[in-house]
């Protein structure tokens, strides 16, 4: 198996997809603010603790996973498109794990490892190529609705019925389906859905909520921050990090629409102590995460991951976020 590398994004499609996203995705606020691109609802920005103990795989043991450690983390919950937490939406998580050790990406801060994940196992678009195409065909939203994010013109390019990608429309129903079963955001998987570098092969990254979780009925009738403060009110909330390590040549490193088949192992596990979930949102505002936020053993592989490089940094610029985790925690 070839040892993967990551590729610059081709400099016609950042143009093009930072234009879009400053005219579409980040126009200011009522007073004047610029708000992320994507993920800009906050329901809360957690501290936890991170505690890594792999296994003794010397194909696992690598940046983060190289030996057990314990980090301070920041845990950010949030929606995809929509403020509204009664539309179906991807939800995302985002980590910054702090106190870590080693040469980091070009222009990452030091210390640091972010993971941005989100419900899924897969994306909306196969590759850059596609990805773009979807922000063609959602340029000029002025208002998102769930109408509006189905992208007609992306979903159906042509009158032929082979030519649609279904695969979106599938991407788009199971995160109705979840909507519809009822959840609580500590009740959610988390993937990255994209891969990263992992010694000489690549892996994805997943949260898995534990068991006491998953067993845990949702509370009803509140907004998805009411919930996961009433999931805290009842104890910590724990999920296992898990890594899938590309074992199977059949799973494609380009097109993210299609799930990896290979195992996961357990590295360790994040536990979110009991904590007042209002009190930190506007920190989980102030800051970035962005998946090259990373330590360079850890590295975004893939066109996916070369495009977001630009997008993340041009939308925290814009708008003046913060990188580096405050020193003393607070908000």
């Amino acid at each position: 198996m070839n040892r993967p590398t990551s590729c610059p994004a081709d400099p016609a499609q950042r143009d093009e997809l930072l234009a879009i996203c400053e005219r579409t995705f980040q126009r200011p606020e009522a007073d004047g603010t610029l708000p992320r691109q994507f993920h800009r609802k906050t329901h809360a920005c957690l501290h936890a603790v991170l505690t890594i103990d792999p296994p003794d795989d010397p194909a696992v043991r690598h940046g983060l996973f190289a030996r057990p450690g314990r980090y301070d983390t920041l845990v950010r919950f949030s929606n995809s498109f929509f403020a509204e937490d009664d539309h179906p939406d991807a939800r995302g998580l985002a980590l910054k794990v702090t106190g870590v050790d080693g040469a980091v990406c070009d222009g990452a801060p030091p210390g640091q490892q972010d993971f941005v994940l989100m419900n899924a196992e897969t994306g909306p678009a196969r590759n850059a190529d596609e990805a773009m195409a979807l922000f063609r065909a959602l340029d000029g939203l002025r208002r998102a609705t769930i109408s509006a994010v189905a992208a007609p013109r992306y979903l159906f390019p042509s009158l032929l019925p082979w030519r649609a990608r279904w695969r979106y429309l599938l991407f788009l129903g199971e995160s109705g389906l979840q909507h519809l079963r009822g959840f609580d955001l500590a009740q959610l998987a988390y993937g990255s859905v994209t891969p990263y570098r992992l010694g000489d092969g690549a892996t994805k990254f997943a949260l898995v909520p534990d068991a006491a979780a998953r067993a845990r009925r949702p509370a009803k009738g509140k907004s998805l921050a009411g919930r996961l403060q009433a999931a805290l009110d009842s104890g910590p909330i724990r999920f296992d990090f898990r890594l899938q390590p590309r074992v199977l040549d059949s799973d494609p490193m380009e097109d993210v629409r299609r799930a990896w088949r290979s195992p996961t192992v357990t590295v360790g596990s994040l536990e979110i102590p009991p904590q007042d979930v209002a009190a930190t949102v506007a920190l989980g505002d102030r800051l970035t995460f962005s998946p090259w936020n990373c330590l360079a053993a850890h590295e975004p592989l893939g066109s996916i991951n070369a495009l977001r490089r630009a997008a993340y940094a041009a939308s925290a610029a814009n708008r003046g976020a913060q990188a580096k985790a405050p020193l003393d925690g607070g908000s």
